[in-house]
């Protein structure tokens, strides 16, 4: 049986994730559990510590490219990885360097979320403190003419944790580059259902009318459940 170990510090704005140990079909998952618990964190990026670590098979390029579209997609964080001698194709959503110092350089050099957040009890008044947090954050950022539309997405966020979770939960508002983004991170681990035809007036079926982009990751404590609104030209 293989054995691998991860590491993971996760200082904000960046999260380290050292693997020692082989990767195969059966420790590939350790890695995916990490790195979910370091996005909920919200990163502006991840450095993946590769150095010790070996490949059973020829797809550890696929699993790389898996990993970066989904830290691209959310929270919009680059991946960095140090594999000494390995050769990957360009990505966008990928940099490769030889060691974690010149990874950690690089990181350090890309541009800091803007980042407000709240903790909230499972209360319907919680809906009215995420909105005024939405409204806040946006106005910070310099995008207040997205507030209106990204309080009403928080909100129906908010409501849905508390409604169907029922846990404390986090609200944070996040302004990276182009894009403002929501999420909320609760304890209950079952992941919204895409809105389909039976569903109508549904709050996700607003979601997913009136955001850019919209997802849920299933973490070690519970989920996240986030939107993307980005800001027009």
């Amino acid at each position: 049986m293989s054995t691998l170990v991860c590491h993971v510090r996760c200082h904000l704005p960046i999260a380290e994730i050292a693997v020692a140990g082989t990767l195969d079909d059966s420790t590939v998952i350790h890695v995916g559990a990490a790195l979910t618990d370091c996005l909920a964190e919200q990163p502006d990026a991840v450095i993946l510590d590769l150095a010790e670590t070996t490949c059973a098979d020829d797809r550890l390029a696929s699993w790389l490219d898996g990993m970066a579209r989904g830290a691209q997609r959310w929270p919009g964080a680059p991946l960095l990885v140090s594999a000494p001698g390995l050769a990957l194709p360009s990505d966008d959503g990928i940099m490769l360097y030889d060691d974690v110092a010149a990874a950690t350089a690089a990181a350090n050099d890309l541009p800091l979320s803007l980042r407000r957040a709240i903790d909230l009890p499972p209360l319907p008044s919680s809906c009215a403190a995420a909105r005024d947090l939405a409204a806040q954050a946006c106005r910070e950022f310099g995008a207040p003419r997205l507030a209106q539309l990204v309080r009403l997405l928080t909100s129906e966020l908010t409501a849905n944790a508390v409604v169907h979770a029922r846990t404390r939960l986090r609200v944070s508002v996040r302004r990276r580059g182009g894009s403002v983004y929501v999420a909320v991170r609760d304890g209950d681990p079952f992941l919204p259902q895409v809105p389909g035809p039976d569903d109508p007036g549904s709050s996700l079926e607003l979601v997913t009318a009136l955001a850019s982009d919209w997802g849920s990751l299933l973490i070690s404590d519970g989920k996240v459940v986030w939107v993307r609104v980005d800001i027009p030209a």
